[in-house]
């Protein structure tokens, strides 16, 4: 069993120990069945240290060179991930895909659990919904959670001034910005935007992950996402 502190499993406790076998007896046989549970959490988006956790672990395997898929390893296999996919690595849309690829290749042997960077990613879904792209920023409040965080306005007063050459809040209003200032100030996540820019930009090899909004668009993690925009054109679908 992998994880980072003691489990218990109704009046089994389970140690930290890097596999465990576990031992449950069934009513309809003589035999003690046994399992082997690999569990891991808070990836955050490090594809590399997920690597290293499934070089080592019995349960679960990539099925080939490419690591493009994850399998189990044995009949008798388990899996729990304990939470918190996306945000601080460059590798959150490959591993919810890795993730939810095993879900679907074994969904009765493989649990997915949610934890607060997921589900904070849901309110995505809406915000970079066109209809809400269309609410005018000024009318977007900062987070109530934070005193200290900028409006929407702020944020892309902020971005116009740096950009110079008269841009206003206005001409910077996009997708793009728009997710930025929710990842910045209202997710708790500053570093993502850059981390998910620069992950599409390696996965669609289109070349260069940094440069302003005109040269590419960061997308959302963990149940949703918007696009990037240029300028202050309109901004192009959300990226699948």
């Amino acid at each position: 069993l992998h994880c980072t502190r003691p489990l218990c499993l109704g009046r089994r406790r389970l140690s930290s120990d890097a596999h465990m076998r576990v031992r449950t007896p069934f009513r309809c046989s003589p035999h003690p069945c046994e399992y082997e549970i690999a569990f891991v959490s808070d990836v955050e988006g490090d594809l590399d240290y997920f690597n290293r956790w499934v070089a080592g672990s019995r349960c679960v395997a990539y099925t080939g060179s490419d690591e493009a898929a994850l399998t189990l390893t044995h009949a008798r296999a388990y899996f729990v991930y304990g939470g918190d996919v996306p945000d601080h690595g460059r590798g959150s849309e490959q591993l919810l895909r890795l993730l939810v690829g095993l879900k679907r290749a074994f969904p009765r042997r493989v649990a997915l659990l949610v934890g607060n960077r997921d589900l904070n990613k849901l309110r995505l879904t809406s915000e970079c919904a066109p209809s809400d792209l269309a609410r005018p920023h000024w009318s977007i409040p900062a987070p109530h959670w934070d005193p200290s965080a900028p409006t929407l306005s702020q944020h892309l007063e902020q971005v116009a001034a740096a950009r110079g050459g008269g841009a206003t809040a206005a001409s910077c209003d996009c997708a793009a910005e728009r997710l930025r200032w929710m990842y910045e100030n209202t997710l708790g996540c500053p570093a993502t935007f850059e981390a998910r820019r620069a992950e599409l930009a390696a996965l669609r090899s289109v070349g260069s992950a940094t440069g302003d909004n005109g040269g590419g668009g960061g997308g959302g993690g963990g149940g949703g996402g918007g696009g990037g925009g240029g300028g202050g054109g309109p901004p192009p679908p959300p990226p699948p």
